[in-house]
């Protein structure tokens, strides 16, 4: 993607939902500035890295009004991969 020069880990507040399965469904995801994004489809999970920030644990492909991108749970903790120009 032209102008991205780099990734860096962020650390996320999330508001998420346990279905009485036991499966985690995130609801909205809080940005270090208060704006609150309500994830509108959780597209897919899988266990995966992020191989562009490091660490590893459950990837959410998720989908926010019309972009779709990953949501990582590195328990306990939330992150994404934040793009840096």
């Amino acid at each position: 993607m032209k102008g991205i020069s780099e990734r860096i880990k962020r650390y996320v507040s999330v508001t998420a939902r346990m279905d009485e399965d036991g499966r985690v469904r995130p609801l909205s995801i809080q940005w270090y500035d208060g704006t609150t994004y309500p994830v509108d489809e959780v597209i897919s999970i899988r266990r995966a890295a992020s191989r562009r920030v490091g660490g590893d644990g459950l990837c959410y492909t998720i989908r926010i009004g019309e972009r779709t991108t990953y949501l990582y749970f590195e328990d306990p903790k939330w992150f994404v991969e934040e793009v840096v120009a």
